[in-house]
């Protein structure tokens, strides 16, 4: 059983956060760039520029409203994510079910993990209930990873609703997890590790597109998380929160309004990781 103040003092914990901590004000450049059939070309110099560089476009109407609400910056993302947290919260304050479902529908159509839909509304009334149990035992201030039995429903799309109900709590998807688990194993092969510690062991969420997010290589290898394994998916998504919590508060990122923070930081691996760096190249310098 690991909670935050046991995780965040393990040795190869601090090892890894003080190895990336120069990553991620900056004093080193990760510079990456990709191709994309859908989103064009894309590249950035370091992880704060991966964060200026975010674009994600997405249409979705929220709850009350009858008209979509459309964007691609990081504001305009920003702004919608603020609305439907704003809904959530006071749905589940409330103990209106008919909102809260509406507006985790609109979460998941606004990160465009369409499957979930049919999920949420087989929940139905047991939406609410169930979920807000589950961001309880998920906070990361308090979780403990021996004690997650109500988070029965925990994937990509179900991150993205936990992480507007949970402060400190970051959406845990392919591209999320790419780009932290990349950073993970370069850090086992610059300490020279043949593998990858339990402790940063975090699990990659499956990936419907063509495109590989699995930086595993030789003997650094990740765990691919599978459909059903709600359990596995949550530690890993609480390992990921309590990593980026003390990063986000480094160089530029620092500097940003305070919840704020996290999500640019997040943002950021979500652009790096819509495709790992080679396996074999030297992007990272400095």
């Amino acid at each position: 059983m690991i909670n935050r103040s046991t995780y965040q003092v393990q040795p190869q914990v601090r090892n890894f956060i003080t190895w990336v901590t120069p990553l991620v004000s900056s004093e080193r450049l990760l510079p990456h760039m990709w191709r994309s059939p859908k989103f064009g070309e894309w590249f950035c110099e370091s992880v704060f520029d991966a964060y200026c560089r975010f674009d994600w476009g997405f249409s979705v109407q929220l709850p009350g409203e009858t008209h979509l609400t459309r964007g691609r910056s990081f504001e305009e993302n920003v702004n919608v994510l603020d609305r439907l947290k704003d809904i959530l919260r006071e749905s589940a304050a409330k103990g209106d079910t008919d909102n809260f479902l509406k507006s985790g529908i609109a979460v998941v159509q606004w990160g465009g993990v369409y499957r979930n839909v049919g999920r949420l509304v087989a929940l139905g009334e047991r939406a609410l209930p169930n979920l807000c149990a589950a961001a309880e035992q998920l906070d990361p201030k308090n979780a403990d990873t021996g004690r997650l039995s109500a988070v029965t429903d925990m994937n990509s799309g179900f991150s993205k609703i936990y992480s507007l109900l949970i402060d400190g709590f970051p959406i845990y998807d392919s591209r999320v997890a790419c780009a932290l688990a990349f950073l993970i194993r370069k850090f086992c092969q610059e300490k020279g590790l043949q593998e990858v510690p339990p402790e940063l062991a975090v699990g990659l969420p499956p990936n419907r597109t063509k495109t590989s997010r699995d930086p595993s290589i030789d003997s650094l290898q990740f765990h691919k998380l599978r459909w059903g394994e709600e359990k596995e998916y949550a530690i890993s998504n609480l390992k990921a929160a309590w990593l980026l919590e003390p990063l986000s508060e480094q160089g530029l990122f620092g500097e940003l309004p305070g919840p704020r923070r996290l999500l640019a930081l997040q943002s950021a691996l979500f652009m790096i990781g819509y495709k790992p760096p080679e396996q074999h190249d030297q992007n990272i310098t400095g």
